[in-house]
């Protein structure tokens, strides 16, 4: 995904405490598929539910060294579905058509990807 998402820079976030919910958002990005869906997002600001899916199912694979299953795959397609995209909806990072299954629109704080460490 172009950068160690295993790793958070918190000052960026705390930096940021008035616009960004802090404790929130470090709750989301305990997760790395979390992590690298934001990554993926802030590269790709429109994707659908699938394209998700495949890129960070090749994530997931990569890190682990490992070929990916359908069945690995099926797993993060539901937690994006159900839980890591509506999150980020809530937060208001990303607006999500479930009639599509796409992210229409992408508005991820800056803060945000400082604390992931991404470069433009």
């Amino acid at each position: 995904m172009g950068n160690d998402n295993d790793t958070l820079e918190l000052f960026a976030l705390q930096t940021a405490s008035d616009s960004v919910p802090v404790d929130e958002v470090i709750r989301l990005l305990a997760n790395v598929h979390a992590r690298n869906a934001v990554v993926y997002l802030h590269d790709h600001p429109t994707a659908t539910l699938d394209e998700l899916a495949d890129a960070l199912t090749a994530a997931a694979a990569s890190a682990d060294e490992t070929i990916a299953t359908p069945s690995d795959r099926n797993r993060i397609l539901i937690r994006l579905h159900h839980d890591i995209l509506p999150r980020l909806a809530d937060l208001d990072f990303i607006e999500f058509d479930s009639e599509t299954n796409t992210v229409t629109e992408t508005r991820i704080p800056d803060a945000v990807v400082a604390a992931l460490g991404v470069n433009d």
